[in-house]
C-alpha cells in the first residue's frame, strides 16, 4: 500500500469512528467502498473497522452492535518465521454475514467463517466456523443457543418495552425475589 493510500485510508478510518450512529456509519462504508459488499439496512454502530475491510461482506437487514471485531487475518506468521528461520506467509481469510443477522457487543468473528440468515449472536460469543441459518449463538466458542423463530416470538411478547429507570428496577429485584 502506497503512503498516500495509507493517509486516505487512516482519514477514513478517523472519519468513521467519529460517526454519531450505525446507520451513519453503515452509509459511509458504503459510499466509500470500504467492505467488500454491504446490504440495505446495515447498522454498524462498532467503532471498529476490520484491517481488511475488502474481506468482509455484509448482508441487508444486519445490525453490529458496540465493539464487534471482524478479524480476517492472523500475524502468527512472525512468530512460526522466527521459530524455525523461514519465511511463513500472513493467513488471510474472508467473513461473510447473512440478512437478518443481529451480533451482539463485543463479539468476535475469526477468519474463514459464514454466518447464516436469520441468526442472532450473543454479545461476547467468539466466532471460530460457520453459523448455520435460523439460529441464536453465544458462548466461547459460539455454540447454538436457541432457534431464530423462538427469539422473536419472545421479543413479540415484550413488544413494549418499559424504559422507567425506576420500574425496571423493581421488576429487576421481584424477579430475584421469586428465585
Amino acid at each position: 500500500m502506497g503512503l498516500i493510500k495509507r493517509y486516505i485510508y487512516l482519514a477514513q478510518k478517523l472519519r468513521f469512528m467519529m460517526l454519531r450512529n450505525g446507520f451513519t456509519r453503515a452509509d459511509f462504508l458504503r459510499r466509500h467502498d470500504i467492505l467488500r459488499y454491504i446490504g440495505e439496512n446495515v447498522y454498524f454502530y462498532s467503532r471498529i473497522l476490520p484491517a481488511d475491510p475488502k474481506l468482509l461482506k455484509l448482508g441487508s437487514n444486519v445490525v453490529i452492535a458496540t465493539n464487534v471485531r471482524f478479524v480476517n487475518h492472523d500475524r502468527a506468521d512472525i512468530m512460526l518465521s522466527a521459530m524455525y528461520d523461514r519465511k511463513y506467509t500472513k493467513y488471510y481469510d474472508c467473513i461473510e454475514v447473512g440478512n437478518n443477522v443481529f451480533i451482539g457487543a463485543d463479539v468476535i468473528v475469526l477468519p474463514s467463517v459464514k454466518i447464516g440468515d436469520n441468526s442472532v449472536i450473543g454479545a461476547g460469543a467468539v466466532v471460530t466456523k460457520d453459523l448455520p441459518a435460523g439460529k441464536v449463538w453465544g458462548g466461547t466458542p459460539a455454540r447454538c443457543i436457541g432457534n431464530f423463530d423462538d427469539f422473536i416470538a419472545a421479543r413479540a411478547r415484550n413488544a413494549e418495552p418499559e424504559n422507567d429507570p425506576d420500574k425496571l428496577w423493581k421488576k429487576f429485584y421481584s424477579e430475584r425475589q421469586k428465585s
